[in-house]
C-alpha cells in the first residue's frame, strides 16, 4: 500500500495530490486556465488530464461516470483538489520547508524493501512511468507536505472512545447484514483496533479539511470553468 501511495504521489488521508511538477501551473495568458489561486494559474490542460485519470479510476471501481450528478461531483472534486494542492504548495514555499537527501533515500530504501528488492522496485517504477529521479522528487514533496501539515494541524488531541468503536461496529454490522444475509461478521474484539484506526483517520481528515478551508478563506481564487 505504501509503495502504491508513493508511486502515485498521493496521501489518502489528505485526499489531494501533493506535487505540481513541470507545467502543472500555467502562466497568466499563456494557456487557457481552469482557475487562478493567489495569482498562480492552474491550466485547463492539467485539469482535463486529471479529470480523465479520475474518471478512469472511478469507472474501474464500478461507478457510473456517465451519470450527470456523478460527473458533476467528480468535476467539482478534481478542481477543488487542484486548488487545495496549489494552496498547500504555496504554503510549503512560504514556510521555507525543505527536505534533505538522507531522508529521501531512507524512504526509497523502505519502499525497495517493501517491494521485494531492487528489481521489483524498478518494475513498479516502469509500470508507473516514473524515473527514479522523478520518484525521489515525489517523495521529497511528500515529506515536505507531511512537515507542513504537522506544523499546522494538531492531531495530538484526537481520542477514540470505546463507545465510538461500538457505534461504528454496529453501523458496519448492520450495513453488511443488509447487503447480504449470509455474510459472516467478525467479532468486535477482532476488528476493534482497525475500527479505532479508521475513526482516528476520519478525525484527522476532518482537521485537515478545516485547515484547507482556512487556507481557501484567506486566498484569492478565481474559477473559469
Amino acid at each position: 500500500m505504501i509503495l502504491i501511495v508513493v508511486l502515485v504521489v498521493a496521501l489518502a488521508v489528505v485526499g489531494f495530490f501533493v506535487f505540481r511538477g513541470d507545467g502543472l501551473s500555467g502562466l497568466n495568458g499563456d494557456v487557457e486556465n481552469a482557475a487562478m489561486v493567489n495569482g498562480v494559474a492552474i491550466s485547463k490542460t492539467i485539469y482535463d488530464n486529471q479529470l480523465a485519470l479520475t474518471l478512469s479510476s472511478f469507472k474501474s471501481q464500478g461507478m457510473d461516470v456517465e451519470n450527470a450528478d456523478n460527473l458533476a461531483q467528480i468535476k467539482t472534486r478534481v478542481l477543488d483538489d487542484l486548488i487545495n494542492n496549489e494552496l498547500v504548495n504555496q504554503g510549503i514555499a512560504s514556510a521555507g520547508i525543505k527536505t534533505n537527501e538522507e531522508d529521501v533515500n531512507k524512504q526509497v530504501e523502505a519502499v525497495i524493501e517493501q517491494a521485494g528488492g531492487t528489481e521489483k522496485y524498478q518494475q513498479e517504477l516502469t509500470k508507473a512511468n516514473l524515473t527514479e529521479k522523478q520518484f525521489k522528487e515525489n517523495i521529497s514533496k511528500q515529506l515536505a507536505l507531511q512537515a507542513y501539515l504537522t506544523a499546522n494541524v494538531d492531531v495530538s488531541s484526537i481520542t477514540v472512545g470505546d463507545d465510538e468503536i461500538s457505534q461504528f461496529y454496529k453501523e458496519y454490522s448492520d450495513a453488511q447484514k443488509t447487503a447480504s444475509s449470509t455474510i459472516e461478521i467478525p467479532a468486535l474484539k477482532d476488528v476493534s483496533d482497525q475500527i479505532k484506526q479508521q475513526i482516528s483517520a476520519d478525525k484527522q481528515q476532518t482537521l485537515i479539511n478545516e485547515f484547507l478551508k482556512s487556507l481557501r478563506d484567506k486566498a484569492t481564487i478565481e474559477i473559469f470553468i
